[in-house]
Parts: C-alpha cells; sequence; structure tokens
C-alpha cells in the first residue's frame, strides 16, 4: 500500500467552567472522524461538517488523521481541493465516543460516499479482524464475492467469506487467521477469479482493518486495495 503522510491534527483548547468548590464541569461530548479518499481520479478531497472544513487535500489511497466532531446530526460536504467542486454530501449522527470513517468511493462522475463505525475491539489472539468496501467503478454494476485464504488454497469448493458485496457498500467484519494473506475476488456468485493478489507481509496479530477496492489512480482495471489500519496492537 502507498503511505502519504497523514494530515496534523489541529490541537482543540477547551475552556471550562469551575464552580466555587473547584470541581471542574465535564468537557462537551465528542466522536472522532476521518475520512478515506478511494476515488480514483480525485487527486485532493476535503470534507466540511457543517460548511466547515475538517480535513482538506486528503490524496487518493490515503487516509487523514482523526478529528474531534461534535456527535449531533452533521452534513458534510466533499469537495475537491483543486477547484472546490461539491461531489456530494452525507449527513452523519454520531453517537459519542465512537469512531467514524468516511470512505469516497468510485470516481468524480459516479461518487459513492459511505460512512461506518469502526471496531477497536482487538481479533483474537492468531488472527486478525477485516471488513472489505467495494469501491471499485469498473465493477460497479455487479456484486463481489471475496476469499481470504492462505497461499495455495483452491477456492473452488470454498465458501467465499463476503458473498454479494454490492458497490459502496462495505461487509461486515470477521476473522481470520493471520496466515491468511491471498485475496481473490469473482463476481457474485461466479467462480472465475477477476482480482487475485497476495500482501505483501501477514497481518499482525489482533489487528482490526478495513480492506478498501477500488480503481487505479486516474480509472480503471486493475483495481487498488488499501489497507485501512481501524486498530492497531
Amino acid at each position: 500500500m502507498r503511505r502519504t503522510p497523514l494530515l496534523a491534527s489541529a490541537a482543540v483548547i477547551l475552556t471550562v467552567a469551575c464552580d466555587p468548590t473547584g470541581n471542574v464541569g465535564p468537557s462537551s461530548p465528542s466522536t472522532k472522524f476521518r475520512f478515506a479518499n478511494a476515488v480514483a481520479d480525485a487527486t485532493g478531497l476535503a470534507v466540511k461538517e457543517n460548511g466547515v472544513s475538517v480535513v482538506s487535500n486528503v490524496t487518493f489511497g490515503s487516509v487523514s488523521s482523526s478529528q474531534s466532531i461534535s456527535p449531533e446530526s452533521s452534513i458534510l460536504e466533499i469537495r475537491r481541493n483543486s477547484d472546490d467542486f461539491l461531489l456530494g454530501t452525507d449527513t452523519l449522527v454520531a453517537a459519542s465516543g465512537k469512531k467514524y470513517t468516511m470512505y469516497g468511493l468510485g470516481i468524480v462522475g459516479n461518487f459513492r460516499s459511505l460512512i461506518l463505525v469502526d471496531d477497536t475491539v482487538f481479533a483474537d489472539s492468531g488472527k486478525f479482524k477485516v471488513r472489505f468496501v467495494h469501491g471499485v467503478d469498473d465493477q460497479d454494476a455487479f456484486g463481489l464475492d471475496l476469499y481470504v485464504t492462505a497461499s495455495a488454497t483452491d477456492i473452488s469448493g470454498v465458501t467465499p467469506q463476503v458473498a454479494s458485496l454490492s458497490f459502496g457498500a462495505a461487509s461486515n467484519y470477521f476473522q481470520n487467521d493471520t496466515s491468511s494473506r491471498r485475496l481473490r475476488v469473482t463476481r457474485a456468485g461466479q467462480t472465475t477469479v477477476i482480482f487475485d493478489t497476495t500482501f505483501s507481509a501477514t497481518f499482525p496479530d489482533s489487528q482490526v482493518v478495513t480492506v478498501v477496492a477500488s480503481d487505479k489512480a486516474n480509472g480503471g482495471p486493475p483495481p487498488k486495495f488499501t489497507v485501512v489500519i481501524d486498530r492497531a496492537p
């Protein structure tokens, strides 16, 4: 996975009121938000919350740093950095203390946004926890079946871990052995492999990740798989 520097988090100063006894009142509740750019032909994207910038210049294949936002209903605008072009809007009704990742998917002309709650509970020992996001514009008309196995596994008689995943949607998390690092993808219900890749290293014990499938930079095949770390041991 190509790695790019994360955006620096802005420092937030909270002013709290104290009563005469010295007790400090609770700070305003907040939640964590970050943005992942999987829009193949968008070199840099920004997100505004209720008209105020949250993150900016998130390049294709990268993820912003986490930002604190209000756990209330928020209108999120996704805009292209270069010309402030509006790709789309979404609404987040957040819960205090949760962590959310918004995924920009597809291409500029076929944009989808997806907001997910991140699982921050470690996987069992010897396993990693993974979910998948289908953002391959080249395959937007088809659901995908996904298999995560050991390198030599024959999938002809194997049930996919993720079945019929639609474009712009995410699977549930599931646990897999850390030795399983070969990913094969077919169209839903079919057996012909259309994507086949082996991750360069095993996933760390107990790690929690999201794997985002997208077109390559500027659009079209072959697909790009971006690993987003939801929690690292």
